[in-house]
């Protein structure tokens, strides 16, 4: 990744999308879409993309598995308690 974002006005954006899709498409690095000095929008090459959707995922499911872990392993101990009836759990 670069030390420095790449960087490119609405107008640019506008006038030249074909040159900041290119920039996008030649690396990972994303390029920012800045309007009144703020940045609005990133576009990024759909690699990039479906590697940052699919690293998300895995750690999405990471987790939920450690979350069932630990759950199965606290009911084993008896630190959870199983129920049907859930109004007990409720603060009306």
């Amino acid at each position: 990744m670069n030390l420095l974002p790449h960087m490119v006005s609405a107008s640019d954006l506008q006038r030249d999308s074909a040159r900041i899709i290119s920039l996008a498409m030649s690396g990972d690095d994303p390029v920012f879409v800045v309007k009144n000095n703020r940045p609005q929008a990133a576009v990024i090459n759909l690699r990039r993309l479906k590697y940052l959707i699919d690293k998300t995922t895995d750690w999405e499911t990471r987790d939920a598995l450690e979350a069932i872990r630990i759950g199965e392993k606290e009911l084993k101990q008896g630190k959870l308690k199983s129920t049907t009836d859930f109004s007990e759990f409720l603060n009306d």
